[in-house]
């Protein structure tokens, strides 16, 4: 006589091998890279689009994946809060050089929401979906608020902010090392600046100084693009 399956034990089971599949293919992409030394192959982008394949290949729902890949979307907040660590080890540093810090956040800000308006405005884009680009280099929770209150899309902020960050940590260390730029201020800065939580979190594999000054920028840039994304962005469409 077989083993009747209760839904309960289902999912569970469903939970466990979902769970297995993202952790597995992380740890899968992470061993490449490290192995090869190829930025593009980050684990977090490998991991996402691995998944989906896989999804798509065996018809299983997004809600089934879910009952495993919940477990890990709890612990986001926690690993975010956990970025405040190397920011807490380099605060005498930060309060050294307080002044060329919230300068480039400053610069940084202003650039992207300028050279963003600008260009998607040159390209004849809707302000609706203009207005939902313009907060990508900033963490998903301000740039969904953000975008929200001068009417874009919140979701497709979202989504705008995750092609940032991907790009950034891609590209950003390979670009940045063949501009000859090693000093480990710089770097965080400008990943933190251009990716926000990701790319902190990514240069903890490179330096703790590093995603230390990355997590002090991504803080100061969502901060300052609060403020002033709202004002500027309109004036700049009213010229």
């Amino acid at each position: 006589m077989g083993l009747k399956m209760t839904e309960p034990l289902r999912e569970l089971l469903v939970a466990v091998l979902m769970l297995g599949l993202t952790l597995g293919c992380f740890l899968l992409w992470r061993k490449l890279q490290r192995a090869t030394a190829w930025a593009w192959l980050n684990p977090l982008l490998m991991s996402i689009a691995s998944v989906i394949l896989f999804l798509l290949l065996t018809g299983i729902s997004y809600e089934s994946y879910w009952l495993g890949g919940q477990v890990l979307g709890a612990l986001v907040e926690p690993v975010v809060v956990a970025l405040g660590y190397p920011l807490y080890k380099q605060r005498r540093l930060f309060f050294r050089h307080w002044r060329a810090l919230l300068a480039s956040s400053f610069i940084a800000v202003f650039l992207s929401l300028t050279s963003l308006t600008l260009l998607a405005r040159l390209a004849g884009i809707d302000n609706t979906v203009l207005l939902s680009l313009v907060t990508l280099n900033v963490t998903t929770a301000v740039a969904m608020e953000t975008s929200a209150a001068m009417g874009g899309l919140a979701s497709l902020a979202a989504i705008c902010v995750m092609i940032a960050g991907f790009t950034g940590v891609g590209l950003g260390q390979w670009a940045l090392k063949r501009s000859g730029v090693s000093d480990e201020r710089a770097v965080g800065i400008a990943i933190g600046a251009g990716s926000h939580a990701l790319g902190a979190a990514t240069l903890t594999a490179r330096s703790m100084q590093s995603a230390a000054w990355a997590s002090a920028s991504l803080i100061l840039c969502a901060l300052l693009t609060a403020l002033f994304a709202p004002h500027w962005v309109p004036f700049l469409l009213s010229l």
